[in-house]
């Protein structure tokens, strides 16, 4: 049993985190869709009048990335990424405690291997100096939302399956999860 001091502890670090943590990336979020919103609709405008306006394609491209990497981060803190609870519902209880566990564990392993690659390939990208056509930017700016996605997924997998009681009591709870 934990005890109310580990409890109100355990509280008190989510609430920062999501203070100091996912308050910011909802915050790059809002800005990289509406810089999205804004390149598309620039482009569509363009072409109507026929005018090439090759950077937003780009652009749009990239902010797209940013925000699919950013949002995977978010969906695992969330609790919003489907989970398959077939095997999981029919385990005594007690297994489906520890399953909770398999996925923290399993999901860290893979956000550790994901991150680690994509750091290696952000090195060679400025190694290189690879740039994109049309912006002639780093491509390695265009990269780092998997290195920083892979960061965040394990703090959010860490946050909701060992900090914040809610998410982990619904984590636990197979009987509203859809089979």
């Amino acid at each position: 049993m934990v005890s109310e001091k580990t409890g109100g502890v355990r509280m008190r670090v989510t609430i920062a985190i999501d203070r100091w943590l996912w308050r910011p990336v909802d915050g790059v979020l809002l800005i990289c869709v509406s810089s999205m919103l804004i390149a598309v609709s620039t482009q569509v405008f363009a072409r109507t009048y026929n005018f090439s306006t090759p950077w937003t394609e780009e652009l749009s491209r990239f902010l797209f990335i940013w925000t699919a990497f950013l949002g995977l981060s978010v969906g695992f803190r969330k609790l919003h990424h489907p989970r398959i609870m077939l095997l999981v519902n029919i385990l005594p209880p007690i297994f489906r405690r520890v399953s909770v566990h398999i996925y923290a564990l399993t999901g860290m392993i893979f956000f550790s291997v994901v991150g680690w690659y994509s750091v290696k390939l952000v090195y060679r990208q400025i190694r290189i100096g690879e740039v994109s056509p049309v912006l002639g930017i780093g491509m390695y700016i265009i990269t780092i939302p998997a290195v920083i996605s892979a960061v965040l997924s394990v703090i959010a997998l860490i946050q909701t399956v060992y900090l914040d009681k809610a998410s982990r009591s619904q984590l636990e709870d197979t009987d509203r999860v859809i089979t």
